[in-house]
């Protein structure tokens, strides 16, 4: 069972209004309306983020609009990708030499950071009102 807590908020008559009237369309009581509103704004916590990779998305927290725009535009740089490739088929044929294995892991985490940046700098854009950008408008990889 999910326990829960009151609170009380003090809101402008015409967001009451508007949360009212949802309510009214979705045959809901306003309490869920602002339930799932706020489930829905809220960012994924930091601590949803595993924690090998919280000190590299953290710096997204305090981006402002242009930058968190950036971030999400990001590529991961077509050489380094090729490379990581390269390792991942010979890793799947033989095993990797030590220097290989660790190259292997640093591009893979670098990877893994780029992946985790975009995404949550994608959510907070969309948490401020503005739309992330579909996968035909970001930039093709460099």
């Amino acid at each position: 069972m999910t326990t829960t807590q009151t609170i009380t908020i003090e809101l402008p008559k015409p967001l009451y209004n508007q949360l009212r009237r949802a309510a009214e369309l979705a045959r809901q009581p306003v309490a869920d309306v602002i339930q799932k509103s706020l489930s829905h704004s809220l960012p994924p916590l930091l601590e949803d983020i595993p924690l090998e990779y919280q000190v590299d998305v953290y710096p997204i927290l305090q981006m402002d609009v242009e930058n968190l725009q950036q971030e999400v535009r990001r590529v991961f740089p077509a050489g380094r990708w090729a490379r990581y490739e390269a390792l991942l088929d010979k890793k799947k044929q033989t095993l990797l030499t030590e220097m290989e294995q660790a190259e292997f892991n640093a591009l893979r985490r670098e990877a893994d950071v780029l992946m985790f940046r975009k995404g949550y700098a994608a959510v907070l854009l969309k948490r401020q009102g503005y739309r992330p950008p579909s996968p035909g408008e970001l930039p093709a990889v460099q």
